[in-house]
């Protein structure tokens, strides 16, 4: 049995033809802009984006990150450094040095806890009216970066965020 192809039997000059044609359609293909076309990086620079413009609406020294602290501090009375950077996805010694910014911020304190390893985190007075000045802000500044989007949008964005987002195993 013969084991020649069409290819085997077409002239030198048309298989370097082919090739050519071949190479020039694959220069031409438009590489793909990832820049432009990634989902994950066009939800990143909007996450950058509204962080930047969010610190505008929050005190000097309180960044996204520590705003988000502080809430989950306020929501959970007593909650431990380990469990708090386990909320907020923050390794050991990130929520370390945030914990402690907010305390020298005089904001949050730690207090002793029935496990002597382990402080119990408390806002103060000053970090409780500060975290309802903070989410006022951030009433208003949601209000702005939806402005243009309808109801029906916000949720729809809502659930388009939620189905793009994965969930930790």
């Amino acid at each position: 049995m013969d084991d020649t192809t069409e290819q085997d039997l077409m002239p030198a000059q048309e298989k370097r033809k082919r090739r050519t044609a071949r190479g020039e359609a694959l220069q031409r293909a438009p590489e793909p802009d990832l820049l432009r076309d990634s989902l994950a990086y066009a939800i990143k620079r909007t996450q950058v984006r509204c962080d930047e413009a969010l610190m505008h609406y929050l005190d000097e020294g309180i960044s996204p990150a520590r705003l988000s602290a502080l809430s989950m501090a306020g929501a959970n009375p007593g909650i431990s450094q380990a469990a708090l950077g386990a909320l907020l996805n923050i390794a050991g010694p990130s929520v370390v040095k945030v914990v402690d910014e907010l305390e020298r911020m005089e904001l949050l304190r730690r207090d002793p806890s029935t496990d002597r390893r382990v402080y119990a985190l408390r806002l103060t007075d000053k970090g409780l009216a500060a975290l309802r000045r903070y989410h006022a802000a951030v009433a208003k500044f949601e209000a702005k970066i939806a402005s243009d989007l309808t109801k029906v949008e916000r949720r729809q964005l809502f659930a388009l965020l939620a189905k793009v987002a994965p969930e930790e195993d």
